[in-house]
């Protein structure tokens, strides 16, 4: 029988970095997973975090920043190891369980963030210069010393000569997003008159310096690479062109690899790139960068297996650094290399609950994936002895009304801990709002999130009914040990003079039924997450968009790594964004709208959208609970637009059924 060829064929093929040879071109983002202790020695989940994806088939492990220095920003003096032979015994264990699986190990190192540093702990802040603070704009920071440099550079030295003791293949530096290193290298921030400001030569003189301290350690034959934007994406940032002008110097000093991609703090959508963006989005500046130097180039954001594929097979880049996606399934890699990629859980690039979670202290997770890092999150289960994979001793008979998101994850979750599960969905598709949030352009991943839900349900043998309406009075409730109410969210249409007109269209009607938009002239009322979306589509398409909010922020719940892109594509588009106005009246010609000082305006509009949010009222709710005992409710923690939360309510009431 002929053997059928891999359909990612580029991403699979061994590469080199140096004189590394790396099994695939698929690199894992040395994105912060903050599951280290507070000391600095890396946390038994953290270990384990790194080895699932090392055995999951990726390449390269890039492991996340380690602080080779507590002596910048405040927040890092609590990292006792730093700087120490106790901080090369973590990065041993972290290489050893690494290399057992096949793959290599890189560490990114870093001094810091310096004028980007948090503000959560008192002390002052560095920089290259006397610059603002950019969480506390009126806040100077205090410009490093050359004493203060020369000790950081030794820093490096020391740091490289652990590294190499404990077995790591490649050091990264970090001079990226704004940290201290960008910090120098970048006119904006760096005022320096004497020999590390001023001139191009002097601004690179810190990074030549860590690069020469490192090499001096590590030899000639061992890899070394510069993390660092291509442009910084913000007025007075750095631009291609300097930047070009910079790799280039630091490839003549023998940089062996540039990992490139976008932006700095101030103008932040670069860091965690959205959906907003599309697919493989910051592939172009790896392009520009391909074109002048003779070194291997990475480069993260937003790859799909497709995407990534084809851009190494064109040459636009030479290794597909994926972060979040392999948080998603750590097993990706080794899908694509059984050609089994309808099995890789696809991340939705949402930023939900890995940023948001590190930026709540809770350490990573992901939406579609719960189980990540399960034994952190979910203790009180783990001390009953309750696994996602392991069997339960007696099988229930589980019942799930509802196939969104939630619905389908509980019925997934139940059936893998080998639980009998039937599913019924009133209508004739399974995703719920997965169907109606999918149809925008950019949210295509959704559909592939949904498609590999399904394949689960089919694979687990979940029975599912279509087409079913359930009711309190239903046969099919009296045989279950567990009924699971999983229902969506209708949408909220306030008591609104006018809101009834043939111009105006409920927002999931209108992302059904397109054809309902008509004219030119758009008024999105109500800054929801999904009205939102739906004004950034139209936009898309070439209309004159406005979105009217009663509060001084449109979708106020949302984490700024989610609006900020979100708003700057407004910008891009002409979105108008129209705050704290309360929409009164809805007419033929447009929207009445009062302010807080009770003035009231017209805005114009061919058609009006109605997106003031969902709600979870069902009075079926309480009519199942009332007769069934065993009857759970999940709508009650499953907010309006969130998927990850939805998928989390599932996966959590799976859990409890024993």
């Amino acid at each position: 029988m002929q053997k059928l060829e891999n359909t990612y064929k580029n991403l699979l093929e061994p590469g080199y970095i140096g004189n590394m040879k790396v099994r695939n071109r698929i690199t894992m983002s040395p994105m912060g997973s903050f599951l280290d202790n507070p000391d600095g020695t890396p946390s038994k989940t953290q270990i384990e975090y790194y080895e699932a994806r090392a055995k999951g088939g990726v390449g390269l492990v890039t492991i996340e920043a380690q602080y080779i220095t507590n002596k910048t920003d405040p927040w890092l003096k609590h990292k006792a190891i730093v700087d120490t032979d106790e901080q090369a015994e973590g990065w041993k264990i972290l290489a050893d369980v690494i290399h057992a699986h096949g793959a290599k190990a890189a560490m990114q190192i870093s001094i810091g963030l310096g004028r980007n540093a948090f503000t959560f702990e008192d002390g002052e802040m560095v920089s290259a210069s006397a610059v603002p603070a950019f969480r506390e704009p009126d806040k100077l920071c205090r410009a490093l010393t050359v004493e203060e440099i020369h000790d950081l550079v030794g820093s490096y030295r020391r740091a490289a000569k652990r590294a190499l003791d404990a077995g790591i293949d490649c050091l990264q530096i970090h001079a990226h997003g704004g940290y201290i290193l960008d910090q120098f290298m970048t006119p904006l921030w760096n005022k320096r008159t004497d020999e590390y400001g001023g001139s191009f030569e002097n601004r690179m003189r810190f990074i030549k310096e860590a690069y020469y301290a490192i090499r001096d350690v590590v030899g000639p034959g061992y890899p070394i690479t510069v993390r660092m934007a291509a442009y910084h994406d913000f007025e007075g940032g750095r631009t291609l062109e300097e930047s070009i002008e910079m790799i280039k110097y630091l490839e003549k000093l023998g940089v062996d690899a540039f990992d490139i991609d976008l932006g700095a703090y101030e103008r932040k959508q670069w860091i965690t790139p959205t959906v907003y963006h599309g697919i493989s989005s910051m592939a172009h500046a790896a392009e520009a960068i391909k074109k002048v130097v003779n070194v291997p180039i990475i480069n993260a954001g937003t790859h799909s297996p497709e995407s990534a594929d084809q851009l190494i097979g064109e040459g636009k880049f030479d290794f597909a650094q994926f972060g979040r996606p392999l948080i998603a399934d750590p097993e990706f890699p080794n899908k694509l290399k059984s050609n089994q990629p309808e099995e890789v859980r696809p991340c939705i690039f949402c930023n939900e609950y890995c940023i948001g979670n590190i930026q709540q202290a809770k350490g990573i997770s992901c939406a579609v994936h719960p189980q990540v890092n399960y034994e952190l999150h979910f203790p009180e289960f783990v001390a009953k002895g309750i696994f996602p994979n392991k069997k339960v001793e007696t099988p229930r008979n589980v019942v799930v009304i509802g196939g969104g998101p939630a619905g389908i994850e509980a019925a997934r979750a139940a059936a893998e801990r080998g639980h009998q599960v039937t599913l019924y969905k009133k209508s004739v598709q399974l995703g719920g709002n997965l169907n109606i949030a999918s149809k925008v352009s950019y949210k295509s991943r959704l559909q592939k999130f949904k498609a590999w839900h399904e394949r689960q349900l089919k694979n687990l043998g979940v029975e599912v009914h279509l087409n079913s309406e359930i009711t309190e009075n239903s046969v099919e409730l009296e045989c279950a040990d567990q009924i699971i109410f999983a229902i969506g969210e209708k949408p909220v249409l306030p008591n609104i003079t006018g809101i009834n007109r043939e111009n105006v269209v409920e927002v999931m009607r209108a992302h059904l039924h397109p054809e309902t938009i008509k004219g030119e002239n758009i008024v999105i009322a109500g800054g929801s997450k999904s009205g939102c979306d739906f004004a950034l589509e139209l936009a898309i398409q070439g209309k004159k968009v406005t979105v009217v909010e009663k509060s001084d922020s449109i979708i106020p719940d949302a984490l700024l790594e989610i609006r900020n892109p979100l708003t700057f594509k407004y910008e891009e588009y002409g979105v108008q964004v129209v705050t704290n106005h309360e929409v009164i009246e809805m007419t033929e010609t447009g929207l009445k709208a009062k302010t807080a000082d009770g003035e009231i305006i017209e805005i114009p509009a061919d058609t009006i959208v109605a997106a003031f949010g969902r709600t979870r009222e069902n009075p079926l709710v309480n009519r199942i609970v009332g007769k069934y005992k065993s009857a759970m409710v999940l709508s009650d923690s499953i907010s309006p637009s969130s998927t990850g939360k939805a998928v989390h309510a599932g996966f959590n009431a799976a859990l409890t059924i024993e």
